[in-house]
């Protein structure tokens, strides 16, 4: 039997995939899931999985790829659950690292079981994948994400990304702002975006807010922590992501 750990920062998400694991991939069996980093830390060294299931980009701003570059060797086969699309799965392919696609399809879960089901089964000695995972991380950062595609009524619609302001959670909906005082709501989630936005122009301050740093005009502590964009939006930040935005400030 396979071991496996889920991690994911979202509860619904990461009880979601364990539970299609559980159901659909005979041969897997799902020991732990985790929802931060440092959790997932602690469950590789001690359960030694044999794959672990891994959500790219969290909230926080802590990354996939960061939990694993903190490890100092990666002995085990890694999934990668994403939003992501187009220039990252070529990463992916490249380096022959597996992904499934969020939305999760049960076809497509099924096929990584058992692709990770004969892998395993062969009598071969792990090997350390840190460079591999290290070459995928790289050429994923290096990308430049200009255009997004967003679902309108009657086909789709292509934007620059560099029109965004902000952009707030809505449910299971996204409200974007952009410069031009107007807004949209998309059906993705914000956990979607926070994925597919480049890292160097868009910090996610808030579980609800995600803003364009270009954007930023002033941070105020006084009655909580704010952040004032030039058009004159406040946008919250939470406790958890200070100190992601006051390392930001420290490089301008």
């Amino acid at each position: 039997m396979i071991t496996a750990i889920v991690i994911d920062d979202e509860l619904p998400a990461r009880e979601n995939l364990k539970i299609l694991i559980e159901e659909f991939c005979a041969g897997i069996s799902v020991l732990a899931t985790a929802g931060t980093i440092q959790a997932a830390k602690t469950l590789i060294l001690d359960k030694k999985p044999d794959v672990v299931f891994l959500d790219i980009r969290m909230p926080s701003g802590a990354e996939g790829f960061d939990l694993l570059d903190s490890l100092d060797s990666i002995d085990f086969e890694i999934v990668f659950v994403t939003a992501f699309k187009d220039y990252a799965i070529q990463a992916f392919k490249a380096n022959a690292i597996d992904y499934i696609l969020k939305p999760v399809e049960i076809d497509e879960l099924i096929k990584t079981a058992k692709k990770l089901v004969s892998h395993c089964e062969k009598p071969l000695q792990k090997e350390n994948k840190k460079e591999v995972v290290k070459n995928t991380f790289n050429t994923i950062n290096n990308q430049k994400v200009e255009r997004i595609a967003i679902t309108q009524l009657h086909g789709i619609k292509l934007i620059e990304v560099k029109n965004i302001a902000r952009l707030q959670s809505q449910s299971n909906y996204t409200e974007i702002h952009f410069k031009d005082g107007s807004k949209y709501l998309d059906s993705k989630t914000l956990k979607v975006y926070h994925e597919i936005l480049p890292t160097d122009q868009f910090m996610r301050l808030h579980n609800s807010h995600i803003v364009n740093l270009g954007e930023l005009s002033e941070f105020q502590n006084e009655q909580g922590n704010i952040v004032i964009l030039k058009n004159g939006d406040q946008v919250p930040v939470s406790r958890t992501n200070l100190s992601l935005l006051m390392s930001y400030f420290k490089t301008i």
